[in-house]
């Protein structure tokens, strides 16, 4: 008696082709998926991250220009010879050696706001401190500045074509020591934003605007993300 032979055809190269091909169609689907995912994921992180870069330092620009308070020409001035890279610079009454310490004319050295230290922190000509008599001679007890510093803001060049925002701060000689041109001073200091494509600061009346506008571009698997700008506008009001 002969035993049956069950069907034992293999799997042809055909079909073996066609698994094949599906399975690739499936990974690149997938892999298409996850790497839009991803696009989009660090898309949105640095996006974040240059706008949170330009914010900080629009937010202590506008902070430090509001602590000047004034449109006086002696205590801050503007240079916008080329446009999108103004530079700025402004008197301060805060410490060098204590930057929480804002001095001013108190009326008397027994307040908790006075501070010998605002009247021998200067460099060049020391400033002698008043006499606290009565009744108090101007401007002791006006509660105005006791300027101590000169801040500036500029724009440095980097070889990307695109620029770094700059602080730089300088002791002053005397309180009422004229501010230069700032467009003369922008050297040194510290960088407080990158990727700065643009920095313009307009004065119209007692209002002071500013705008930085950031770029920023990253790879992902080897494809670059488009650029991403961020346009931050400041306004501060300054008292007469």
């Amino acid at each position: 008696m002969r035993i049956g032979r069950h069907d034992e055809r293999g799997v042809t190269v055909i079909e073996l082709l066609v698994a094949t091909a599906i399975f690739a169609l499936f990974v690149i689907i997938v892999d298409a998926v996850f790497f839009t995912a991803n696009r989009s994921s660090k898309k949105a992180e640095l996006a974040a991250d240059v706008q949170q870069n330009a914010r900080i330092a629009v937010e202590r620009l506008t902070r430090e220009i509001r602590e000047s308070g004034s449109t006086v020409p002696s205590l801050i001035r503007v240079n916008n010879a080329t446009p999108g890279h103004s530079a700025i610079v402004f008197k301060s009454a805060r410490l060098r050696v204590n930057n929480a310490v804002f001095c001013l004319h108190v009326r008397t050295r027994a307040e908790p706001l006075f501070n010998e230290d605002c009247f021998d922190d200067f460099t060049g000509t020391d400033v002698a401190e008043p006499d606290y008599g009565s009744p108090p001679v101007f401007p002791l007890g006006s509660y105005t500045p006791i300027w101590q510093r000169r801040i500036v803001y500029y724009l440095v060049d980097t070889p990307d074509g695109l620029h770094t925002l700059h602080r730089r701060v300088d002791q002053l000689g005397s309180t009422d020591e004229a501010l230069p041109d700032p467009g003369t001073l922008m050297s040194g200091g510290d960088v407080m934003a990158s990727m700065v494509e643009s920095f313009d600061v307009t004065l119209t009346g007692g209002e002071f605007r500013i705008t930085l506008k950031v770029k920023g571009s990253q790879l992902v698997q080897g494809v670059a993300i488009p650029d991403q700008e961020i346009l931050l506008p400041g306004t501060v009001l300054i008292r007469n």
